[in-house]
């Protein structure tokens, strides 16, 4: 199958290679369908008991947040993206 991407598609997957963020299009591309597959499998699951109980400890944490950010106990936002990207990083590992 072949896809023809926009230019505004192949700009966005260019930078996140040359940011680093990916090795290669082919990867962001990949990940990228990926998360598409985990967010159809998520909205098929909307229901499950599993999910609602996902949903409500994230909407906790999410509100505990918010408290944190108020009070001004905030992470630079680029702490976050390594410790981020790591994680990805050792889930690949794992998974290769």
């Amino acid at each position: 199958m072949q896809i023809t991407l926009s230019q505004e598609q192949t700009q966005v997957l260019e930078a996140l290679v040359k940011h680093g963020q990916y090795p290669s299009l082919e990867e962001a591309i990949n990940t990228a369908l990926l998360l598409l597959i985990d967010d159809v499998t998520l909205s098929d699951a909307n229901n499950s008991p599993n999910y609602l109980a996902w949903a409500e400890a994230t909407r906790k944490k999410i509100d505990l947040a918010r408290e944190q950010a108020q009070r001004g106990e905030v992470l630079n936002v680029e702490d976050v993206l390594a410790q981020l990207r790591d994680k990805v990083k050792k889930a690949r590992e794992v998974t290769a």
